[in-house]
C-alpha cells in the first residue's frame, strides 16, 4: 500500500522521528480517507493499521484511534477536490523556519513549478484543534505545502507519493536557503526578485 511504503521512506529519511507526523489518502469515489493512527510509527506502519475516517473526521473503521491531527486532514480534504493525499512531517530544518516565522522560498529554479509562491508560516495554533484545522483549510486553498509555526510542515498531492516527494523538496529548499542566509548574513532574494529573474529567463510565464 503506497500509504505505508512512503510513510517508510520519510520515516529512512529523517523526517519524522519516533511517533510524530501523519499521512493520509483519499478513497477513490468515497467522501473517506485512510490515515495513519494515533501513536504509530510511520517506519513501522502496516495496512492494517490504517484508521478509515470520513470527512467530518469521524472514525468510520479501524482498530486504533485516529491520529489527533484528523481534524486537519478532513478540513484540506473538503476545501479541495484535487488533493488525493496529505503529508505532516516534523523535519528539522524547515520546522526551524516556522519557529523563526520565516517563509521558504524558491531559491532554486527546480523549485519554482513545486511552490511559486513559496511556502507560508501558518501562526501556532493547539495541534489536533479545530482552530489550526481552520486556518489550515483557509491556507491550503491557495498552496500546496505550508510551514505550521513550532508544528512542522504539511504537503499535499494528486498522489501520496507526489505529497511526500514535495515534502522532501521542502525540507531541501529550506536546508539551501538557511546555507544562503549564513553566507549572505541573512540576505536572500525577495519573491518578486525570483519571479522577476526566473520571467526573463522565459522559466516561468
Amino acid at each position: 500500500m503506497k500509504i505505508v511504503e512512503s510513510g517508510k521512506k520519510l520515516y529512512a529519511r529523517g523526517l519524522v522521528k519516533g511517533t510524530s507526523g501523519n499521512i493520509s489518502a483519499r478513497i477513490p469515489g468515497a467522501e473517506m480517507f485512510l490515515i495513519k493512527p494515533s501513536g504509530a510509527c510511520m517506519g513501522k506502519l502496516n495496512p492494517e493499521d490504517l484508521v478509515l475516517v470520513d470527512l467530518n473526521g469521524s472514525k468510520v473503521r479501524g482498530e486504533l484511534n485516529v491520529s489527533m491531527e484528523t481534524l486537519v486532514h478532513a478540513a484540506i480534504y473538503r476545501a479541495r477536490d484535487d488533493v488525493q493525499a496529505i503529508v505532516h512531517t516534523h523535519p528539522p530544518t524547515a520546522t526551524a523556519f516556522g519557529i523563526a516565522k520565516i517563509e521558504i522560498l524558491p531559491l532554486q529554479i527546480e523549485l519554482v513549478t513545486l511552490i511559486p509562491k513559496g511556502v507560508p508560516v501558518i501562526p501556532f495554533e493547539k495541534p489536533g484543534s479545530e482552530a489550526l484545522a481552520k486556518v489550515v483549510q483557509e491556507k491550503i486553498a491557495d498552496y500546496d505545502a505550508v510551514v505550521l509555526e513550532n508544528h512542522g510542515i504539511i504537503t499535499v498531492g494528486p498522489t501520496v507519493e507526489a505529497a511526500s516527494k514535495l515534502n522532501e523538496m521542502i525540507e531541501e529548499a529550506a536546508k539551501v536557503q538557511l546555507s544562503v542566509m549564513i553566507l549572505t548574513g541573512g540576505r536572500i532574494p525577495s519573491l518578486a526578485e525570483l519571479e522577476k529573474k526566473f520571467k526573463m529567463q522565459n522559466y516561468i510565464e
